[in-house]
This record gives C-alpha cells, sequence and structure tokens, in this order.
C-alpha cells in the first residue's frame, strides 16, 4: 500500500490548493449540518409550551439560524464539488499517464512474461482506485471523523453519561469494520487476481482467434475462460459471504445504540428531568451518525476492495529492474556502424547461452547469423538493442560501450525488420513515420523504395487506410513493406533484418529481397536467417550453435569447409526440405 499512497499523495501535494478547498468544504458541510438539531431542539421545546409571542420569537430566531446554517451547508457542498472536480479529474489524468510510463520503462522479458490484456487491466483498476479511495478518505474517514468529534461535543454537553456510551459504541462499531475488513482484505486481493488472470485469458484468446478457429479451439477455449470464471465465481461468493456477515453484527450494534437511546430517555423521563427538545436533538444526531457510519462499513468494504485491485499494478511501480539510463550516459551518434561483442557472457532464464563470445562486425559490413533454433541468434538481437544486458563483456558501437549511450540514442540508431512486423492499430501513414512530421513526397518515396506504394495507392484510402489490430487488414508482404518503409524513413546506420522474409512466398520475397539490399546498400546489416538461399550474398556467414561461433565465411568458404553449414545447406535444396 506504501506505493499506493505515495503516488496518491503525490497527487494531492501537486494540487494542493484544490484539495485544501476540498478539505474546507466537507469541513463546512459536517459541521454545520451536525449543529442544525441544537436548533431543532430549540424548536421542539418551544412547541411543547403554550403559545406567548415570547416563545413564537424564539421560534422565528430559530428558524432563521436553521435557514442561515443551510445557506453555509450549500455552500459549503458547492465549493466541496468543484474541488472535487477540479483535483480528482486532472489527478486521474496524471494516472493515465503515470501508468503507462512505468510499463514502457519495464524491461523486455517483462512484457514476454506478462499478457498485454491483464496488465491493461491492472493500470485501469489502479487509476480508478484513486477517485474510490480520495472518496473514502475525504467522506468517510474524515467526514466521519469530524462528525463523531462534533457529535461527542454535543452530547457531552447535554448528557456526560451518554456521550460516553456513545464514545465506546463509536469504537466498537469503527474496530469491528476496519478490523474485520483488514483481515478480509486476503480474500478481496484473491479475487483481485482472478480478475486479471480472467482479463489476460480473454486477451489471449481474442488476440490468436485466428488460431483458435483455424484449429476449431473454440471448446477448448470455452473451457479454459470458464474454468477460470468458476474460480472467480467462488472466490468472489466467499468475499461477498464475509461481507454478509460485517453488515449483520453492523445491524446488530446500530439496533443496540438506538434501543440505548430510547431506554435513557425514558429513565430521564421517569425521574421528571425531560425535555422533548433533547430526545430530538439526540436521535436526529444519531440517525445522521447511523446513516453516515453505516455507508462508512459499506464503503469501507469498497475501500479495501479498490486497495487490492490497486495492489496489483503498485508491485508494476515497484519493480526496480527496469530500464533507466545511468549516469553519464550520452547521446552518442553511431558514424560508421562498427560493432564489437567483447568476451560477452550472457545466461537467459538461468540457461548459460553467451561465454566469452567474440564477434567484431566491421562498418558496411553485411553478416548472416545462421544456425538452429536455440544457437542464440535472437538474442544476440536483444543485446544489440540493449532489451537485455549481458553480465560480463561489452558490446561496442564505432569503439564507444553500448552503456554509455542514452537507450533512446542507441536504439534510434538501430533499424530493425522483424519476421512479424508489429503495426499499430492507426493509419498505414502513422506505421511509417512512427510520430515524426515529414512532407507527403517524402513519405511516397520511402515507400517506393519500399516497394509499398503501389499497394497503399490501391487503397481506399491510401495512406489513411487504418490497417487493424496488429495490421491484421494487411497481407504478411504488404506488413513487411510497411516495416521496410519505417527503417527507410528513419536512415539508420546499422540495419538488423530478423528471419524478415522467411514467411513469405517465393515472389513476394523476391520483391522485398530487392527493397531489403536497397535499404542495406550503405549500411552495416544484421541478417538472421534459417532459409539459406536468401543470404547468398552476405559479405559474410557466421554459424552459430550453442552461444558459440563455429563456422564463419563466404557462402563458398563455408562449403568448402564442408562442415555444419555444408549440413544445413545439403538439406535445403534452394529453399525447400529434401526428404531421405
Amino acid at each position: 500500500m506504501d506505493i499506493i499512497f505515495r503516488e496518491y499523495g503525490s497527487i494531492i501535494r501537486q494540487k494542493w490548493g484544490w484539495f485544501l478547498v476540498v478539505m474546507l468544504g466537507i469541513s463546512g458541510g459536517v459541521g454545520l449540518d451536525a449543529a442544525v438539531p441544537l436548533f431543532y431542539k430549540d424548536i421542539a421545546n418551544g412547541l411543547a409550551l403554550p403559545y406567548s409571542p415570547t416563545t413564537l420569537a424564539m421560534l422565528l430566531q430559530s428558524l432563521g439560524y436553521i435557514g442561515l446554517m443551510y445557506v453555509g451547508i450549500w455552500l459549503s457542498w458547492r465549493a466541496l464539488e468543484l474541488g472535487m472536480i477540479m483535483f480528482q479529474s486532472w489527478g486521474l489524468n496524471l494516472l493515465d499517464k503515470r501508468c503507462f510510463e512505468v510499463l514502457v520503462r519495464q524491461r523486455y522479458h517483462f512484457f514476454e512474461n506478462n499478457f498485454a490484456g491483464s496488465l491493461v487491466k491492472q493500470a485501469n483498476r489502479f487509476i480508478k482506485a484513486f477517485e474510490t479511495i480520495i472518496d473514502w478518505l475525504i467522506f468517510q474517514f474524515f467526514g466521519n471523523l469530524l462528525l463523531i468529534t462534533v457529535a461527542f461535543v454535543i452530547f457531552y454537553q447535554q448528557q456526560p453519561r451518554f456521550a460516553v456510551y456513545f464514545l465506546i459504541w463509536v469504537a466498537i462499531f469503527m474496530g469491528w469494520s476496519a478490523g474485520y475488513l483488514v483481515w478480509k482484505l486476503k480474500f478481496d486481493t484473491r479475487v483481485a487476481e482472478l480478475d486479471s488472470k480472467l482479463g489476460g485469458a480473454y486477451s489471449d484468446g481474442i488476440a490468436n482467434i485466428s488460431i483458435v478457429k483455424s484449429f476449431a479451439l473454440e471448446q477448448q477455449e470455452r473451457r479454459n475462460i470458464s474454468d477460470i470464471a468458476d474460480e472467480s465465481y467462488r472466490r468472489r461468493n466467499i468475499a461477498w459471504l464475509l461481507m454478509f456477515v460485517s453488515f449483520a453484527v453492523q445491524g446488530v450494534l446500530v439496533f443496540g445504540i438506538e434501543l440505548l437511546l430510547v431506554y435513557l430517555m425514558i429513565r430521564k423521563w421517569a425521574a421528571g428531568n425531560f425535555e422533548i427538545g433533547e430526545f430530538v436533538l439526540f436521535q436526529t444526531i444519531l440517525m445522521l451518525l447511523i446513516r453516515h457510519l453505516w455507508d462508512f462499513g459499506r464503503d469501507f468494504r469498497r475501500f479495501f476492495t479498490v486497495l487490492a485491485d490497486a495492489r496489483e499494478m503498485a508491485d508494476v511501480f515497484r519493480q526496480a529492474d527496469i530500464e533507466q539510463d545511468k549516469p553519464g550516459t550520452q547521446a552518442h551518434t553511431i558514424t560508421h556502424g562498427d560493432i564489437q561483442f567483447e568476451d560477452i557472457g550472457f545466461a537467459y532464464g538461468g540457461a548459460g547461452l553467451f561465454r566469452d563470445f567474440n564477434l567484431h562486425i566491421k562498418a558496411g559490413e553485411k553478416v548472416a547469423l545462421v544456425g538452429h533454433s536455440g544457437s542464440g541468434k535472437t538474442s544476440l538481437t536483444k543485446l544489440l538493442f540493449r532489451f537485455v544486458d549481458p553480465q560480463q563483456g561489452h558490446i561496442r558501437f564505432d569503439g564507444v560501450d553500448a552503456q554509455d549511450f542514452t537507450l533512446t540514442a542507441l536504439r534510434s540508431q538501430i533499424s530493425l525488420v522483424p519476421q512479424q512486423p508489429e503495426l499499430f492499430h492507426r493509419s498505414i501513414r502513422d506505421n511509417i513515420v512512427l510520430g515524426k512530421e515529414i512532407p507527403l513526397e517524402q513519405l511516397r518515396d520511402v515507400a517506393r523504395k519500399a516497394r509499398a506504394l503501389d499497394f497503399i495507392d490501391k487503397l481506399p484510402q491510401g495512406f489513411d487506410t487504418l490497417v487493424g489490430e496488429r495490421g491484421v487488414k494487411l497481407s504478411g508482404g504488404e506488413k513487411q513493406r510497411v516495416a521496410i518503409a519505417r527503417a527507410f524513413l528513419e536512415d539508420a546506420p546499422i540495419v538488423v533484418l530478423d528471419e524478415a522474409t522467411s514467411a513469405l512466398d517465393s515472389l513476394t520475397e523476391q520483391q522485398i529481397q530487392v527493397a531489403i539490399f536497397d535499404l542495406i546498400e550503405h549500411k552495416t546489416a544484421i541478417v538472421i536467417a534459417h532459409r539459406l538461399a536468401t543470404i547468398l550474398r552476405m559479405d559474410r556467414i557466421v554459424v552459430l550453435e550453442n552461444g558459440q561461433i563455429i563456422e564463419q565465411g563466404t557462402h563458398a568458404e563455408l562449403l568448402a569447409l564442408r562442415g555444419r553449414y555444408h549440413e544445413m545447406w545439403q538439406h535445403q535444396s534452394g529453399e525447400f526440405l529434401q526428404v531421405d
């Protein structure tokens, strides 16, 4: 909860002026509301007397005071509402930005281990919890504390013994509500965890709907969702039944204080020491208190529920292993594109991969990385972009250690064209420019170089055509062309192509290969490929196995060695597997 109150407290500090308006408003509204029954006491006592001009004047005067109190109450609540609008709306806006900032600062592996849908749900609950928690702290905690204080002072002035009984009752009521609900928090936390899990399962199923439908997995996915939903239902029922117990005990306590009040009034009447106005005063304040404290007990449940909801996102805030620039880093410029892996040691997921790994890629050199799955090709890419950092050794660009670059500077100077390009659910223009402001002619030029202009011009809205979530409206070749156009526009000195054409048909691949070689012509290029026919024109081919370089050279040199590369080539006739 420390993170929750730290983040929410920061909003209070930044908007302290409007928060002060809120506190003054609640103080005036609650304080004056609790004081009104004092004048109703005088009116009740006056009405119990025979008519006289003096009594009438007293009644009208009390009525006038009540009117003034109501004006004060009305003004206080309007000030409170205005303050809440200005304070809370700004706070929600800040938290929207803050949660996204915290999420994008997480390391790459964090997103590999978490559902996107679950993270979005956690962030939304953390943001919405702000409104509920602030409402509870102001209206229930502070408002009720103020009301109890004013009521105790009034009761003590009128009837000290009853004031003591009242204070004991409040302590029992508040102690039960708070203690029981704190104990119940673990049940609410389990409900929130299942809710996130259910959201993640929904997101996973919907995001992979093509797999679900093409493999006829509808029934299986329904069962998966059903199992999680049933478990969520059972845990929610337990939490709600425990809340039922809390309400039942609170009801007994409310009835008890009401019976005690009436009993004390009867005893005073029997002793001949009774004023009808005093009964009206006590009954009015007590009913006001009971209503507020009943709301306190009900909203206390909601308070702890949203605390449980917000705790998952708070754990993300607490993550210490985040992406951040170390002191002294600079926005160095990569001029030539020389890359040096020096004595790299790296263990991924607890398993060692690279040990004393060395590789030098000269400026402008086109190097292909080949090897079976798990050999380390993709891990080298992650190290290059600093999605992960080596445990030992150095990666240098033009002689400058990668750790000395700011992350933004480093990554903006390396272009990536992946096997499955990730596209935003935005227009083709937005997916190429990625936030840059460029003239239309330049946009058309990079699209032309990427061999994408022809298909874009045929679309209904051209560059303004929405591509759908993850680019589902485009074919694989069209998405690759958009990714290549993006790289042309970025014009980085280093280009990484990660299986960029392996998912395409032969004709589309040939067209995109032309665009790729135009892209990397004057740049340093690292090409990861399984299909060896796509890398014949590389300056050097590096063969990896279990994180080690076992062979390297040109295509012809490696075939002459008759080693692992020769074996892989023999298993591929052009681009097709031979069947023994």
